[in-house]
Order: C-alpha cells, then structure tokens, then sequence
C-alpha cells in the first residue's frame, strides 16, 4: 500500500476531464499467478494443500464483493471477453515488504500497474497484489496463518490497490480534506476512522499487521463513497425497490447479507404505506457472495422474484430463480444454463409487454458498441436468446430500462456523458420484439457523477428522468425530467436538499398511490465528518412523491440492514 505521488497534479487532471458516470465497471481478479508457495503452513497443513488455495481465493473475492457491494462494479475471476474493465493481479510473490502497489512509481519491474484514476482508459487498467509478503510477518505466520487471515491481508491491499485505480488516493476518509486531491495529507493523522476504512494506508498512518489480519474494512461514506459513487453509480441504481408479497402494491426493501462466500442470507421488511416494518428471514441461503442478484416479477403473479447469475467461466453465465410466495423465496430452479458473458450488463424488465420480467443483456464489442440480447421469460425459465439491437450505446453510457412511452414494453435508454456538465440521452422504443432506431430525448440532462435514476414519479404511467446532484457531503438536489412520451421535458426541482453524499439512494412506491418516491439509507451516527459510524445500523428514510416535488423525509426504518449489505 505505497503511497503514490503526484496527488494534486492527478486531481487537478481529473476536475478537468470528463469521465463518464459508468454503470456495471467489472474487475477481473487474475489469480492466474496466485500460490501460498511462501507459507511453510496454512491451517495445520505442511505444505500448503490445494484446498487452502481454493479457501483463501473463494475468500477473497467474498471480501472484495462485500467491500464494493453498494457500488455498481462487478467482480469475475475470470478474463472478461469484451468490453473496459480492471485487472487485479494477485500473485503469490514476495515484494520484500511491499504488499500491493497501483502505480508505476512502485511496481516491480516487469509489472504492469497503471496508475491512480486509470479505470476509464480505453486499455486495460491494472492493478498488483504481492500476498506472499504477508508470509514472514508473525500475524500471518505458524498459528495465525489461516486461510481467513491471509484472505483478510490479501482482500484488504486488493480493494485498497483497486481503490487508487478507481479514483481514490490514500486520504479518501470520511473526515479527511478531499479538496484538490488533499493535498494535505501529512495532517489527516486524527481521522478517527483511520483504521477502519479500506483507504488507510501502513505508510500513512501505521495500520498495524494485527490490523490487517483481523479487522473488516469500508469505504468512508462521506468521501471516498461520494467519488466512487460519482464514477460508478450505485449497485441496483436502475432498479426500483421491490413488492415482494403483492397486496397493495407497496415497495418493500429486501437485503442480502454474505456470511461466507456461498452463503446469503436474505432478508424483507415489508411495507405498510408509511414505514418498513419488522425483518423476517426470506431466505437463509440463496446465493454465493460473488453472484449478481437481480429482482423481478418473472412469472406473472405481482410479487418481485429473487434472480441472481453465477460465473462459470468467462463465456458462461448460469441464472437462478427464486420465486417470492409473499413471506419467503422458495427452493431455487435453474432457468438457464448459458446466458451472457463475464461483463456483460445485465437487466431485469418486460420488454414485451406479458407482465413477466425478461433477462436482458448488453455486450460491450468496442468502444461505441454494445449489443443487446433478450431471453424472454416463460414463467419457469429464460428462453432462446434473440438480439433486440446490433448497436445501442457506447462503453460508460448509464443504461436504464423501463417503459417511457406508457404502451406497456420497457425501453431501452441511455444516457452519455457530453462534457461534465451535459449528459445526453437517447431512448430506443421496444417494439416487442426489438428496440428500435435511436431518438435524442434530452441533449443536456445531468451532469457527471449526478445519480440517475428512469421511473414513474410523476404518476401519469410513462417513466421520468430523476437525478440527484451533491451539492456537499450534507445536501443532495434533485431534478426532475417528466417523460413526454418522445423527449424528456423541461428541469424541475423535485428538493433542494434529500440525503447526504454516499447514502444508499432508491425508488419505490412506497405508499402504493402509483408514484415513485425516495428513499435513502445511511449508517447511524453519521451526523459530522467527524462521527464514527454504527455500521451494523442503518436507517432508512422516505420521501413521498406529491407528482411535482418529493415532500419531507420521514423514518420509514430505524434498523434495516448492515453497511454492505448487497440491495437488489
């Protein structure tokens, strides 16, 4: 975890560039390289077994998903076919006290680090992790090497290595300076979240080895959150909360909880018009950490069905479904064996208008094209892929889906980033059976790293544009873009202050009147740069749609999840 140089120099680069607010940036991590060669044992066992490989690498990626869970990044173990994405490299060297390194400035010779901020290059971006330096420190050696403790060590530098090439530079803590790439670093020795946020550097501020091994991490949710959230949106941005139990028609909230790197567990509040009320288990275990959970009503009944996608390889993705019975999510099936590609894009909606949500899928081939697939659901599985477009969007466009001109189908919209100050959009039409040539509905809606969101807050049946603005770490603006079935409308102010920079953002018809309303989450305690928060505690608030302003916030649940928790 070296410190790298030229921090000013590097943000002063990025104010003036123009990276695209990405949707769905997918990190391979390469463990191509990767072996405990430099461990004499590891959990009893001399040498080293195969098993104690296969533990520490299911391990590591579970950390590293649970460390990006609220952001909109994919994690894949294997090389993705297609498409801009970064490379983590961990490999099983020792680097003689170097644990990681993200720039040229400290990569060993021969490594290919490619420096802070380089995820939007058009090449790869790379990123290194030298885990068996941690082999002659006593934390991780003799009866402390577990396979929990090295993942810890490993998983740790590997979020940190990949946090520089996302943007991040070793200051990014929740009350640290973040202004002109904090130039001011030598000062931050009194965060008091040192320690605990993924940022922390040894050489910084003496992260101690015991530290390493043992403690879980975070992104600070006022800083380095906020920047991440800019560049990558949130995970789910596009996904309205779902009704899982029918009824009313209320949207619930529903959160998966990793507890091993095969084990979700799932939990639903249900809501009741005004708030969320009590959790109740959904599911013990659906899911492995590193899958992609999706939900949807996939089978006609109006309760929001539990979907996720596993890797198993880079050209084969399997899809599970758990269908809701109102109260829980029943035993899986699989609904396709092979649909979509590692990072590939995936969606959930009904694009043919039969009241069943259908797996849809964009490939990225170049750099200005990314096809488009649908497999259509039957009611118990995904058919045949067909392809609805040759060419919609480029690489770092914002995909939404959802129906903009109320004829029942969701359509296909993009959103790309002009300048910093003008995001453009385009809408292609679903037909039923394809989307459509390309319109322009908007030349100039949103800035980059504004929080975009495509669903029916107005209440007339046809999905708006809503984006969110941080003004500064206390105060996001919302604007409003009605649908008006061709273009996206004239700018209205929906609030001028709704949430804080890196809450956990979402749309959802709360109180069942058919207008989506706003709904944000953050940890208890995080009423200062200078608060500790309770990251075991969030709290949820809600702010109902008046069909031409979100109204005041009230407490729609004063505990509802865990900071990480993955909401789909």
């Amino acid at each position: 975890m070296k410190r790298h140089g030229f921090f000013l120099l590097m943000a002063l680069w990025a104010l003036a560039s123009a990276a695209p607010a990405s949707a769905h940036h997918v990190i391979w991590l390469d463990f191509g390289s990767f072996n405990l060669n430099s461990w004499a044992s590891v959990n009893g066992n001399t040498p080293p077994t195969a098993n104690d490989v296969a533990s520490v690498r299911a391990q590591v990626v579970a950390n590293m998903v649970r460390d990006y869970a609220l952001l909109d990044v994919y994690f894949s173990e294997f090389q993705p076919a297609n498409g801009r994405y970064t490379r983590v490299k961990i490999l099983g060297t020792n680097q003689g006290g170097l644990f990681g390194c993200a720039g040229p400035d400290c990569c060993p010779p021969g490594g290919t680090c490619s420096g802070i901020g380089t995820w939007n290059d058009m090449t790869v971006s790379t990123a290194e992790v030298y885990s068996g330096s941690f082999a002659t420190d006593g934390n991780f050696s003799g009866a402390n090497a577990t396979t929990a403790r090295i993942a810890n060590g490993i998983s740790h530098t590997a979020s940190h290595e990949l946090g520089h090439i996302l943007d991040l530079s070793h200051c990014n803590a929740a009350d640290d300076s973040v202004t002109l790439g904090c130039s001011s670093i030598t000062s931050d020795t009194d965060d008091q979240n040192v320690n605990w946020h993924v940022m922390a550097s040894g050489s910084s501020w003496g992260l101690s080895m015991s530290q390493r091994a043992t403690r879980d991490r975070f992104f600070s949710i006022h800083a380095s959150r906020r920047i991440l959230a800019g560049n990558f949106q949130l995970a789910s941005h596009w996904n309205s909360l779902p009704n899982v139990n029918a009824g009313a028609g209320w949207a619930d909230i529903l959160y998966g909880r990793p507890l091993s790197p095969s084990t979700t567990t799932w939990y639903g509040r249900k809501s009741n018009g005004s708030s969320f009320g009590s959790y109740t288990t959904w599911r013990s275990d659906a899911g492995d950490a590193g899958d992609i959970f999706l939900t949807g009503d996939v089978n006609n009944d109006d309760r929001a069905d539990l979907v996720y996608g596993r890797l198993l390889s880079a050209t084969q993705m399997a899809w599970y479904v758990r269908l809701s019975s109102g109260a829980a999510f029943g035993n899986y099936t699989t609904w396709v064996s092979d649909a979509g590609d590692a990072g590939d894009i995936f969606r959930l909606a009904d694009v043919n208008a039969d009241g069943r949500d259908d797996l849809v899928y964009g490939r990225p081939l170049t750099s200005t094209t990314v096809r488009w697939y649908v497999r259509l659901s039957t009611g118990s599985s995904f058919g045949p892929y067909t392809t609805w477009s040759t060419d919609a969007g480029d690489i770092g466009d914002i995909f939404l889906i959802d129906d903009v001109d109320v004829d029942g189908d969701a359509d296909l919209v993009y959103g790309r980033l002009v300048s910093p100050t003008q995001m453009k959009w385009y809408a292609r039409k679903s037909n039923g059976s394809s989307f459509g040539g390309f319109s322009v509905w908007r030349e100039d809606a949103g800035d980059d790293g504004d929080l975009f969101f495509l669903g029916d807050s107005g209440g007339d049946g046809d999905a708006d544009l809503l984006y969110g603005r941080t003004v500064s770490d206390f105060q996001v603006r919302w604007y409003y873009r009605p649908s008006l079935g061709n273009v996206f409308g004239d700018l209205q102010t929906w609030s001028d202050d709704a949430g804080d920079a890196g809450d956990v953002f979402r749309l959802g018809d709360g109180d069942g009147d058919g207008r989506l309303d706003l709904f944000y989450a953050r940890p208890l305690g995080m009423t200062s740069l200078t608060a500790v928060p309770n990251l075991s505690l969030v709290r949820w608030y809600g702010r109902l749609s008046l069909g031409g302003s979100f109204g005041g916030y009230t407490t729609w649940a004063t505990d509802a999840g865990d900071e990480g928790d993955i909401i789909p």
